[in-house]
């Protein structure tokens, strides 16, 4: 059973040791899960005391989610955030297709996940946070960038937040499913421009007014 945590004493905290820590900790859940991870391990990686890690996080929920929101911040690029073209709505989706596609080929993106996927065992309240933390960031971008076009008329959707769902499904394709086994065929190039294509033209053919469905 995982020790009790400590209070901190209040004293100024070592950005060089709670960067070591965090690090420390990506890598443990990473190799384990949430419910695997040692907080002993932790602090023996990270070169610190358990004392001080505690000090620095407080208990192990607390260090789990500063690990998933650090590997966020750190790998989630602003790019995905940019405004839209308003005068190019099949241009500005296929832009936002690109930089989506490749941030979930990503190195760090493929190791996130693999980390979540190993938190099975963990309770749902911080499911929920690390889903927070995340995806639901990317779809409350493009729930709220559909709206804006839904404003104008240049969108006919009765939900923005199913079409988001939808458009995000269209532009990942079976990707994870790809990556599970291990398999990726849509590498940047030809295929994944085609393919990101005709999952825009689909997407607006559903939801642009008048348009031949």
């Amino acid at each position: 059973m995982e020790d009790a945590p400590v209070r901190s004493a209040g004293r100024p905290k070592d950005p060089a040791k709670h960067e070591a820590i965090l690090a420390a900790a990506k890598e443990l859940f990473l190799d384990r899960g949430f419910a695997q991870a040692n907080m002993q391990e932790v602090a023996d990686r990270a070169g610190v005391s358990k004392l001080t890690l505690y000090s620095h996080f407080g208990d192990k929920t607390s260090l789990f989610v500063a690990a998933v929101r650090d590997h966020y911040e750190h790998s989630v690029p602003e790019a995905l955030f940019h405004d839209w073209d308003e005068n190019d709505l099949r241009g500005a989706l296929l832009a936002f297709g690109r930089v989506y596609h490749a941030y979930l080929l990503l190195p760090a993106t493929v190791a996130g996940r693999r980390m979540l996927m190993r938190t099975a065992d963990t309770p749902p309240q911080l499911s929920l946070e690390v889903w927070n933390l995340g995806p639901a960031r990317i779809n409350a971008f493009v729930t709220a960038t559909l709206t804006r076009f839904i404003d104008r008329g240049m969108l006919d959707i009765e939900n923005p937040q199913f079409a988001t769902v939808h458009l995000l499904s269209l532009l990942r394709g079976d990707l994870f499913a790809q990556l599970g086994y291990g398999v990726q065929r849509h590498v940047p190039g030809e295929e994944t421009e085609a393919y990101l294509a005709s999952a825009v033209d689909l997407f607006l053919r559903a939801c642009t007014p008048g348009a031949e469905r």
